[in-house]
Protein backbone atom coordinates (compact mmCIF):
# COMPACT_ATOMS: atom_id res chain seq x y z
CA UNK A 1 0.00 0.00 0.00
CA UNK A 2 1.36 3.46 -1.22
CA UNK A 3 1.36 6.29 1.53
CA UNK A 4 -0.95 7.86 -0.54
CA UNK A 5 -3.31 5.04 0.09
CA UNK A 6 -2.49 4.63 3.82
CA UNK A 7 -3.40 8.20 4.36
CA UNK A 8 -6.62 7.46 2.63
CA UNK A 9 -7.28 4.44 4.63
CA UNK A 10 -6.13 6.32 7.61
CA UNK A 11 -9.02 9.07 6.93
CA UNK A 12 -11.94 6.32 6.11
CA UNK A 13 -10.89 4.38 9.30
CA UNK A 14 -11.62 7.45 11.17
CA UNK A 15 -14.77 8.61 9.40
CA UNK A 16 -15.89 5.19 9.43
CA UNK A 17 -15.20 4.70 13.27
CA UNK A 18 -16.66 8.02 14.21
CA UNK A 19 -19.92 6.97 12.15
CA UNK A 20 -19.21 3.37 14.34
CA UNK A 21 -19.48 5.21 17.58
CA UNK A 22 -22.78 7.44 17.01
CA UNK A 23 -24.87 4.27 16.29
CA UNK A 24 -25.67 1.42 18.74
CA UNK A 25 -24.98 -2.28 18.15
CA UNK A 26 -28.41 -2.97 16.36
CA UNK A 27 -27.34 -0.30 13.77
CA UNK A 28 -29.76 1.94 14.70
CA UNK A 29 -28.66 5.45 16.20
CA UNK A 30 -28.50 5.31 19.88
CA UNK A 31 -31.12 7.98 20.10
CA UNK A 32 -33.78 6.55 17.74
CA UNK A 33 -35.79 5.01 20.26
CA UNK A 34 -38.20 7.45 22.82
CA UNK A 35 -40.82 6.30 25.12
CA UNK A 36 -43.59 8.27 23.72
CA UNK A 37 -47.42 7.40 25.09
CA UNK A 38 -48.93 10.18 22.35
CA UNK A 39 -48.16 11.79 18.71
CA UNK A 40 -49.36 13.87 15.93
CA UNK A 41 -49.87 13.30 12.56
CA UNK A 42 -46.13 13.89 11.52
CA UNK A 43 -45.47 11.66 13.99
CA UNK A 44 -43.57 13.91 16.62
CA UNK A 45 -43.96 13.03 19.92
CA UNK A 46 -46.25 15.22 21.78
CA UNK A 47 -46.30 13.10 25.13
CA UNK A 48 -42.83 12.08 25.82
CA UNK A 49 -42.23 9.54 28.78
CA UNK A 50 -39.09 8.21 30.99
CA UNK A 51 -37.84 4.94 31.74
CA UNK A 52 -39.57 5.26 35.04
CA UNK A 53 -43.16 7.13 35.06
CA UNK A 54 -45.78 8.38 37.38
CA UNK A 55 -49.04 8.48 35.78
CA UNK A 56 -52.37 10.05 37.42
CA UNK A 57 -55.78 8.67 36.59
CA UNK A 58 -58.82 10.84 37.57
CA UNK A 59 -60.37 8.54 40.15
CA UNK A 60 -63.40 10.70 39.94
CA UNK A 61 -63.96 8.90 36.15
CA UNK A 62 -63.43 5.13 37.63
CA UNK A 63 -67.46 4.91 38.44
CA UNK A 64 -67.49 1.34 39.08
CA UNK A 65 -68.97 -0.02 42.83
CA UNK A 66 -66.67 -2.55 44.09
CA UNK A 67 -64.60 -2.87 40.88
CA UNK A 68 -62.65 -5.87 40.22
CA UNK A 69 -59.40 -6.49 38.67
CA UNK A 70 -60.81 -6.48 35.14
CA UNK A 71 -62.98 -3.62 36.02
CA UNK A 72 -59.98 -1.56 36.29
CA UNK A 73 -58.48 -2.88 33.15
CA UNK A 74 -61.44 -1.94 31.27
CA UNK A 75 -61.37 1.71 32.34
CA UNK A 76 -57.79 2.04 31.57
CA UNK A 77 -58.67 1.04 28.31
CA UNK A 78 -62.54 2.58 27.48
CA UNK A 79 -61.79 5.79 29.50
CA UNK A 80 -58.13 6.73 30.84
CA UNK A 81 -57.09 5.48 27.11
CA UNK A 82 -53.64 4.81 28.34
CA UNK A 83 -51.39 3.69 26.00
CA UNK A 84 -48.16 2.99 26.38
CA UNK A 85 -45.79 3.63 22.92
CA UNK A 86 -42.51 4.40 21.36
CA UNK A 87 -41.15 6.44 18.67
CA UNK A 88 -38.35 4.91 16.93
CA UNK A 89 -36.25 6.99 14.04
CA UNK A 90 -34.42 4.68 11.49
CA UNK A 91 -30.95 5.18 10.21
CA UNK A 92 -32.27 4.73 7.08
CA UNK A 93 -35.52 6.11 5.13
CA UNK A 94 -37.62 2.78 3.77
CA UNK A 95 -39.11 3.18 0.17
CA UNK A 96 -39.83 1.85 -2.43
CA UNK A 97 -40.01 -1.92 -2.57
CA UNK A 98 -38.58 -1.73 0.72
CA UNK A 99 -41.20 -0.35 2.34
CA UNK A 100 -43.53 -3.17 1.14
CA UNK A 101 -40.89 -5.48 3.08
CA UNK A 102 -40.08 -3.71 6.06
CA UNK A 103 -44.03 -3.14 7.58
CA UNK A 104 -45.10 -6.61 5.83
CA UNK A 105 -41.86 -7.68 8.87
CA UNK A 106 -42.46 -5.32 11.15
CA UNK A 107 -44.00 -6.22 14.85
CA UNK A 108 -43.76 -4.33 18.09
CA UNK A 109 -44.06 -6.34 21.38
CA UNK A 110 -45.49 -5.05 25.13
CA UNK A 111 -44.79 -7.39 27.88
CA UNK A 112 -46.16 -7.20 31.49
CA UNK A 113 -45.33 -10.08 33.99
CA UNK A 114 -46.23 -13.44 32.08
CA UNK A 115 -48.32 -11.75 29.15
CA UNK A 116 -46.95 -10.38 25.63
CA UNK A 117 -49.14 -8.69 22.90
CA UNK A 118 -48.73 -7.60 19.54
CA UNK A 119 -49.18 -3.44 19.93
CA UNK A 120 -51.95 -2.38 18.45
CA UNK A 121 -50.85 0.58 16.84
CA UNK A 122 -47.95 1.16 14.14
CA UNK A 123 -47.76 4.57 12.12
CA UNK A 124 -45.17 4.18 9.20
CA UNK A 125 -43.58 7.34 7.82
CA UNK A 126 -40.34 7.42 5.95
CA UNK A 127 -37.80 7.21 8.81
CA UNK A 128 -40.27 6.97 11.59
CA UNK A 129 -42.53 4.11 13.17
CA UNK A 130 -43.86 4.74 16.38
CA UNK A 131 -46.18 2.30 17.87
CA UNK A 132 -48.31 2.01 21.04
CA UNK A 133 -50.80 -0.70 22.87
CA UNK A 134 -53.54 -0.20 25.19
CA UNK A 135 -52.52 -0.75 28.61
CA UNK A 136 -55.93 -1.98 30.02
CA UNK A 137 -56.09 -4.41 27.41
CA UNK A 138 -52.34 -6.11 28.82
CA UNK A 139 -53.37 -5.89 32.24
CA UNK A 140 -56.52 -7.33 31.73
CA UNK A 141 -54.37 -10.75 30.02
CA UNK A 142 -51.90 -10.63 32.52
CA UNK A 143 -54.73 -10.27 35.62
CA UNK A 144 -56.82 -13.07 34.02
CA UNK A 145 -53.05 -15.66 33.85
CA UNK A 146 -52.54 -14.34 37.78
CA UNK A 147 -56.48 -15.56 37.97
CA UNK A 148 -56.87 -12.24 39.75
CA UNK A 149 -59.42 -10.38 37.24
CA UNK A 150 -62.45 -11.18 38.94
CA UNK A 151 -60.88 -9.63 42.15
CA UNK A 152 -61.70 -6.86 44.55
CA UNK A 153 -59.27 -4.00 43.07
CA UNK A 154 -57.21 -1.52 44.79
CA UNK A 155 -54.92 0.31 42.96
CA UNK A 156 -52.23 0.06 45.96
CA UNK A 157 -52.11 -3.14 45.44
CA UNK A 158 -50.95 -3.06 42.05
CA UNK A 159 -47.33 -1.76 42.41
CA UNK A 160 -44.92 -0.61 40.01
CA UNK A 161 -45.96 -2.08 36.49
CA UNK A 162 -42.77 -3.52 34.86
CA UNK A 163 -42.94 -2.93 30.92
CA UNK A 164 -40.81 -4.26 28.19
CA UNK A 165 -40.81 -3.16 24.74
CA UNK A 166 -39.67 -5.57 22.24
CA UNK A 167 -39.13 -4.32 18.33
CA UNK A 168 -38.80 -6.71 15.28
CA UNK A 169 -38.05 -4.97 11.90
CA UNK A 170 -36.18 -6.29 8.71
CA UNK A 171 -32.81 -5.08 8.71
CA UNK A 172 -32.29 -4.17 11.93
CA UNK A 173 -31.46 -6.19 15.03
CA UNK A 174 -34.00 -6.46 17.74
CA UNK A 175 -34.62 -3.56 19.94
CA UNK A 176 -35.49 -4.30 23.55
CA UNK A 177 -36.11 -1.62 26.11
CA UNK A 178 -37.67 -1.28 30.07
CA UNK A 179 -39.93 1.32 31.18
CA UNK A 180 -41.82 1.24 34.69
CA UNK A 181 -44.91 2.71 35.22
CA UNK A 182 -47.05 3.66 38.34
CA UNK A 183 -50.38 4.39 38.26
CA UNK A 184 -51.74 6.73 41.24
CA UNK A 185 -54.87 8.71 41.62
CA UNK A 186 -54.95 11.95 41.69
Amino acid sequence: MSVGQRKNFSVFSLVFGIFFLTINCSGVPSDSFQFCDNFNEPLDCTEPKTEKDIVYLDKSLFKKENPTYEDFGNFLYFTARETPGFRLVLAKPYNGFEKQSFRSGYAAYLKYGDSTERMEGNLFQNKVVVSFHYLGALLKEEFRHKGMDKSPFQLETLGPIDLEYKVVAPGMETVTKQRTVELKWK
